[in-house]
């Protein structure tokens, strides 16, 4: 049955601890199980390992015990890396003054495919330009990345994660830093890829409020998995699970927007 599992699921991962070299203990038994077309957030505080966990599904980080698997194969063996996008932790932050335009650093997002050094075909070109329009930067295409706004240089480096034709889309915090209103657009922008491709994603995000309008799973994170399951199992049990996060003295309070 678990081998069932692994085989059928985009994401699993089944007892997986990480430490760094000084012993110091990051993730405890993490196993979870990510379906086709799911969109799972996970939340937890500051140093809960959230980010940790990205860079080990990404094969960045090594478990120190535990298995991963992608695509029904196990992660030491997977080659196919142009199935996952990846959107990094304050991307568009740290490249908001690099001199390249929308254009080229969507394009910078074939080299895997394509190669370091080989040219761009004319149906790679018009391949770049059909996922500027699709994120609603077409307007935008030759401006300098410096010249946009953080909304805007969110969805360039959306662009760029998208144009490989990735089956995975994976984002690291990527609303930090970013107005509400762009926050609002990000999401209406990423509901519409996952209807129109089906896509996978997970979304690794501090404004919890927000994302649970928006994805069908939810786990929550603080070194070990204290919970995963859909947002209606999260809503249902959420005060329980945050005594579990941060100890019974946590009170929880709720407030309309």
């Amino acid at each position: 049955m678990q081998k069932d599992i692994q085989q059928s699921s985009v994401i699993s991962l089944d007892h997986v601890f990480f430490r760094y070299e000084d012993g110091k203990k990051v993730l405890e038994d993490i196993t979870f199980h990510l379906n086709k077309g799911d969109f799972m957030g996970i939340v937890g505080p500051n140093g809960s390992g959230k980010s940790t966990l990205m860079k080990l599904i990404l094969g960045l980080n090594v478990p120190s015990k535990g298995e991963i698997n992608l695509f029904g194969q196990p992660l030491q063996k997977f080659k196919e890396w142009n199935k996952i996008g990846y959107v990094a932790q304050q991307a568009a932050h740290g490249a908001s003054g690099f001199p390249a335009t929308v254009r080229e650093v969507v394009s910078s997002g074939l080299v895997g495919k394509v190669g370091m050094f080989r040219r761009l075909t004319a149906e790679h070109r018009q391949q770049v330009a059909d996922v500027i329009e699709r994120v609603g930067l077409s307007a935008k295409i030759n401006e300098r990345i410096s010249n946009l706004s953080g909304g805007q240089l969110q969805r360039v480096f959306i662009a760029r994660a998208l144009v490989s034709e990735p089956e995975l889309l994976i984002l690291d915090e990527p609303t930090v830093g970013v107005d509400q209103e762009s926050i609002q657009q990000f999401y209406e922008l990423l509901r519409s890829l996952k209807d129109e491709t089906g896509m996978t994603m997970v979304i690794v995000s501090h404004d919890v409020s927000v994302m649970m309008e928006w994805v069908n799973k939810v786990a929550c994170l603080q070194r070990r998995l204290h919970f995963h399951g859909t947002t209606e199992e999260y809503e249902h049990n959420q005060e329980e699970i945050f005594r579990s996060m941060y100890g019974d003295s946590v009170r929880l309070l709720t407030h309309n927007h």
